[in-house]
């Protein structure tokens, strides 16, 4: 039994001499986090056979300090301020099983300046730096862009200038740049339907080329972040008729609408005309005005409607035999005068457009009143 126990000894002192002499090291890499501005990161170093003498140090690699300690083992080091309500900046757990102790680093509120190295490394008594066991690990701040080169708002050209627009954005990882137009047209110059660049070259522009240009920057990390630019073009008015004849039955209180688009810039000033009807031969035009027997309006908050372009509707109240001839839509501007744009009404039988009164409205009307003539004789013949 004595050689037992003294052979059990023997192994024990054993075991604890070789542990004992055996050296401390970082076990495992520190896997790289990856994190939105305003998260939290968490970084571990794990290490084995450390003793009494041995302190766990995690230190921040800022290129201009050449590194800041922030963990001494459990303790924190550096100014560790409360960055959100119930949470500081910094904050270390401590992990054991086994001989194997973990030690993770955790930041909180993210900012880009976290972004970076942070090394951890055992600090042995008695040896040099040069031998402390390290291991590097790194932090990646992911950060929304932000486009900081932007355009004038609205921008202003004649036909057949050319012009760049510029725009760039900072954010983690570096944002793609992608020009396109608001309303799903094509890029001038055969530069597709979006380009990805920093530069949208506008070359020797048309009147076509007008509208909102949109720079979208994006690097997957949300929201992504925009920016207009309203490109005018000067131009002599253009006008289009919606319908080149309408129709309307004659008095019996009904109107007929003529609609007209206008396009051009500046804004164009658009007048109704009309071809009189006279029997002296006078063909000279007349003005229309806004007044009981003419409406006048303009519309521009619609989907049909391109940019810098209006809808003008002139409605003839109370359609008369006087009323059947060619109307015209002019519109003008600094720049010029438009091809004028002819619209005849003409006489129908029946009531034309959307406001007609409806035949099943009419009948519903006259069976009423027969249902109310019948009921009143009903009740007379009871009191008579």
């Amino acid at each position: 039994m004595m050689r037992v126990f003294l052979l059990a000894v023997w192994v024990a002192v054993l075991i604890n001499t070789v542990y004992g002499q055996l050296d401390p090291e970082i076990v495992d890499e520190i896997i790289p986090e990856v994190t939105s501005q305003g998260g939290q990161a968490k970084l571990n170093c794990t290490v084995v056979n450390k003793q009494s003498g041995h302190t766990v140090i995690w230190t921040f690699l800022d290129a201009k300090s050449g590194g800041e300690i922030i963990t001494n083992d459990e303790t924190i080091y550096i100014e560790n301020k409360e960055c959100t309500e119930g949470a500081k900046k910094y904050q270390i757990i401590k992990r054991e099983y086994n001989r194997r102790i973990t030690y993770m680093l955790v930041i909180n509120c993210l900012e880009l300046v976290d972004f970076g190295k942070y090394k951890c490394y055992i600090q042995i008594q008695g040896d040099g730096s040069a031998t402390w066991p390290s291991k590097i690990g790194y932090l990646v701040v992911q950060v929304p862009p932000t486009i900081t080169s932007k355009n004038v708002a609205v921008l202003q050209l004649d036909v057949g200038h050319s012009h760049d627009l510029e725009c760039t954005a900072t954010g983690v990882p570096t944002p793609n740049i992608t020009w396109v137009r608001s309303d799903g047209a094509l890029l001038p110059d055969g530069q597709g339907a979006l380009l990805r660049n920093t530069t949208l070259r506008l070359f020797n522009i048309k009147k076509e080329d007008r509208g909102l240009y949109k720079c979208i920057a994006d690097n997957q990390v949300r929201p992504p972040d925009m920016y207009l630019v309203s490109v005018s073009i000067f131009f002599k008015p253009e006008t289009l008729a919606v319908q080149n004849t309408v129709g309307q039955a004659q008095n019996r209180q009904f109107s007929a609408k003529l609609e007209c688009r206008v396009s051009g810039y500046p804004e164009p000033e658009v007048v109704w005309y009309r071809k009189p009807i006279r029997s002296d031969g006078d063909t000279k035009l007349e003005k229309l005005n806004d007044d009981p027997r003419y409406e006048i309006t303009k519309l521009i908050a619609t989907t049909t409607l391109r940019f810098q372009e209006a809808w003008y509707v002139l409605s003839i109240k109370n359609v008369v035999a006087s009323d059947y001839t060619e109307y015209y839509c002019v519109a003008k501007n600094r720049i010029g005068t438009n091809d004028t744009t002819v619209i005849r009404l003409f006489e129908t039988m029946e009531c034309q457009g959307a406001n007609c009164p409806s035949f099943e409205a009419a009948a519903s009307s006259i069976s009423v009143s027969i249902l109310s003539i019948v009921s009143m004789l009903t009740l007379a013949r009871l009191l008579f």
